[in-house]
């Protein structure tokens, strides 16, 4: 078996969960899961949030190992299912290579939901949080609006490949000017701080954060560490955009 190339497949089935938004331990863990598959029991696997190192020794005791940065990152929660559900099927069934590869590629070529049924989810998210926080009818509608602007505005700076606690500043700063105009034409919402609340959930890093504490959990201490201080700037970008807006309108 050409080992070189089953080393280069583990290490792409783990890049692409780290790239779909993955827990760390379950990137290692399919590495492992696919390298053991193919009776390769002397494997090991380290993984940060931006890198992943893979090696196996071969019966001749010589070692072959990986090294692939990983620079783009993204939440397709689908990608990570579908690869897990691969790794397990290889735990029964040992697929050939050239089917593997295949396999993988599919997975990685995955077109993401429409932006249409992304703005919809947006529209969705802006309008519940704001109920649930307490907003009237017409602070939920605004809140519905801003989604899709904030969506938008999401989308259109990914195509430039803008930083994300930079993205993160330019939404919250959006997020502040929006509502002041609308709660400015439209006197029947004074709910100002519900509505830019329900409206920045769409922001908040809740799945980093949530990687970061499972992480820890799990051992991987500077994988959830580095992953809580990504969360950590995130929000204080969050902060920084909507705060200096509102200080700026004089609603601090």
């Amino acid at each position: 078996m050409d080992n070189q190339r089953l080393i280069k497949l583990a290490t792409m089935a783990g890049q692409i969960i780290l790239e779909s938004g993955g827990e760390i331990y379950r990137v290692e863990e399919t590495i492992r899961m696919i390298l053991k598959s193919y009776n390769k029991a002397d494997a090991e696997s380290f993984v940060t949030p931006t890198g992943i190192m893979v090696s196996l020794t071969e019966e001749d005791g010589t070692i072959v190992s990986l090294i692939r940065r990983v620079q783009k990152s993204n939440i397709d929660l689908e990608k990570v299912a579908l690869v897990n559900s691969l790794s397990r099927e290889l735990m029964e069934t040992q697929l050939p290579l050239d089917s593997l590869e295949k396999r993988l590629q599919e997975i990685s070529d995955k077109k993401p939901y429409s932006i249409f049924f992304q703005l919809v989810m947006a529209a969705m998210c802006g309008f519940s949080f704001t109920v649930l926080f307490g907003g009237t009818f017409i602070d939920a509608l605004i809140a519905l609006v801003i989604g899709i602007c904030v969506r938008l505005l999401q989308l259109g700076t990914r195509e430039i490949k803008l930083n994300g606690i930079f993205i993160n500043i330019i939404g919250g700063a959006l997020v502040a000017l929006l509502v002041h105009l609308f709660t400015r034409t439209i006197p029947l919402s004074p709910n100002k701080d519900i509505i830019t609340i329900g409206s920045i959930m769409l922001l908040v890093p809740g799945i980093a954060f949530t990687n970061a504490i499972r992480d820890i959990l799990m051992g991987d201490y500077l994988s959830g560490v580095s992953k809580g201080m990504e969360a950590f700037l995130i929000a204080v970008g969050i902060a920084i955009g909507a705060g200096t807006v509102l200080a700026l309108l004089g609603g601090v």
